[in-house]
């Protein structure tokens, strides 16, 4: 599976950021430039970093037999049903809502989760915290106005977009039940 070829309004709302003022320094080398004091997000670097998530979660399925496991973690109500169903069609664990505090670091999931997927980084630290502390690679969605200091694959866009959400969130589905399908395969051979 590739990236696939944007649309024109997909990349209007997928490359939106946040005012001049809002951006976090290191965001800039993913930056075009600004408009009307709105940054705009380069979406050729979108477009790298899914390759590079692609490639990383189709390696870590292969490494381990399409065993591995990546958690679908999104906070938002407003996503939270795509995030779901994409967790089924992928057989991964899911976490959509309620966020305890050492979640991932008392629950047995720490033995279990080899990465996460988490929608958007913003106001999420102490997801990537707990990740960072057991050495977990994160796969998240970056927006211009969110620092990316914890996020192993960053993907930069719009946050905000519930539309580049859905396909970000379908597309990693997608590349697990693929490389479960080819690992499969393989192994019959």
């Amino acid at each position: 599976m590739g990236v696939k070829i944007f649309s024109k309004d997909f990349l209007f709302y997928a490359s939106l950021g946040h005012k001049s003022e809002a951006v976090d320094p290191k965001g800039y080398a993913n930056l075009l430039g600004f408009r009307n004091n709105t940054s705009v997000l380069n979406i050729e670097k979108t477009q790298e970093s899914l390759f590079l998530v692609s490639m990383f979660v189709k390696s870590i399925f292969t490494k381990k037999k399409g065993k591995a496991s990546v958690l679908f973690l999104n906070l938002s109500e407003e996503s939270n049903i795509v995030t779901k169903a994409c967790a089924f069609k992928s057989v991964q664990p899911f976490l959509v809502k309620n966020w305890f505090s050492g979640a991932l670091t008392n629950v047995l999931l720490k033995d279990k989760v080899d990465v996460i997927f988490l929608l958007s980084s913003k106001d999420n630290n102490f997801i990537l915290q707990e990740a960072q502390k057991l050495n977990i690679p994160v796969i998240a969605l970056v927006d211009s106005d969110t620092s990316s200091n914890m996020v192993t694959f960053p993907i930069w866009a719009n946050d905000n977009s519930l539309e580049f959400e859905h396909f970000v969130t379908k597309f990693i589905s997608d590349t697990i039940i693929e490389t479960q399908l080819m690992t499969y395969g393989l192994g019959c051979v």
